[in-house]
């Protein structure tokens, strides 16, 4: 996470560990030290165990929280939620008529994710978290001098709320 922070501004984070002091100290450093000083945006998945609660490292105070919702703007039932979350992006849901996320993948042997030139089932929020992560790239092209802190603003104060029948919003967040 440190090196990542030295080279990238934006970084993405498709896994979760327990808790552990060197993982949030790092975290710390690229959020405050990474992009000269300025902070590099750290997106993290929240998990996909259809939880009440979001994962580490999902829940560190410097990590955007990213869960994920379906194309019919309604979290996706796996998607972890409650306090400490961000965002949800699209990803794919247990509908299997659903289709998942389609991307582009490395086509070499025994390489990437599908083994092919692009997969059309990637999903969970292993797929929603880079999508946060290519947004925040987006507004950092748009305006380079925001500190990863101000990113991490606009993304909440700009995504649309879904689910406003079932949400229970308070604060801005369901």
């Amino acid at each position: 996470i440190r090196y990542a922070s030295r080279h990238a501004d934006v970084l993405s984070c498709s896994w979760g560990v327990p808790q552990h002091p060197d993982i949030e100290s790092a975290i710390d450093y690229a959020a405050t030290r990474g992009r000269r000083g300025r902070g590099a945006v750290v997106c993290v998945a929240t998990g996909n165990e259809h939880l009440s609660s979001i994962g580490f490292p999902s829940a560190h105070a410097k990590a955007i929280a990213v869960g994920a919702c379906n194309d019919r703007g309604r979290r996706s039932a796996y998607s972890n939620f409650g306090e400490g979350i961000d965002l949800v992006a699209p990803s794919d849901d247990d509908d299997p008529r659903r289709q998942g996320i389609t991307t582009t993948d490395v086509h070499l042997r025994g390489k990437g994710y599908s083994g092919g030139a692009y997969c059309d089932d990637f999903g969970g929020t292993s797929s929603a978290t880079p999508l946060v992560a290519g947004v925040a790239a987006l507004v950092l092209s748009a305006n380079p001098s925001l500190k990863g802190s101000e990113v991490r603003a606009v993304l909440r104060s700009t995504a649309d709320k879904i689910d406003r029948a079932n949400g229970s919003y308070r604060n801005g967040f369901s």
